[in-house]
C-alpha cells in the first residue's frame, strides 16, 4: 500500500512538472521567434514584426492577444514585448494560471555610413 502512494504521489508530480515544463519551453520558442524577428527584421515595419510574433504564438497555441505584442521602432532601436495568462493544469482539473512576459530588442547597423 506504501508503495502505491508513492507512486501515485510520483505520478502527479512528473505531471504537473511536464505540463509547467511545456508551458515553458512554449514560452521559450515564442521568445526566440520574437527575437529573431526583431533583428532579422530591420527593414520590415512593425506591424509585420508584430504579425510574425503572432503567427507563432497561434503556431504554439498560446493565448496571445493582439493588443498585447508592442513592436516599437526608434531610429536603429527596434523593441517588441509581450505577456500573457496561461493557465496550466498541474493537477487533475486544478488549473494553475501563469503569467509569462518578455521584452526583446535589436540595434539595425543597416545603411549607416
Amino acid at each position: 500500500m506504501k508503495t502505491i502512494v508513492k507512486v501515485v504521489v510520483a505520478v502527479v508530480v512528473l505531471n504537473a512538472v511536464g505540463r509547467v515544463g511545456l508551458a515553458a519551453w512554449n514560452y521559450y520558442q515564442l521568445r526566440d521567434a520574437a527575437q529573431q524577428a526583431v533583428m532579422f527584421g530591420a527593414q520590415e515595419p512593425p506591424a509585420e514584426i508584430q504579425g510574425r510574433i503572432l503567427k507563432k504564438a497561434i503556431e504554439l497555441d498560446l493565448p496571445v492577444q493582439a493588443e498585447a505584442v508592442v513592436v516599437q521602432r526608434q531610429g536603429i532601436r527596434t523593441e517588441a514585448e509581450t505577456s500573457y495568462t496561461q493557465s496550466v493544469e498541474v493537477f487533475p482539473r486544478y488549473r494553475y494560471p501563469f503569467t509569462f512576459s518578455f521584452s526583446v530588442e535589436a540595434v539595425s547597423l543597416t545603411g549607416l555610413k
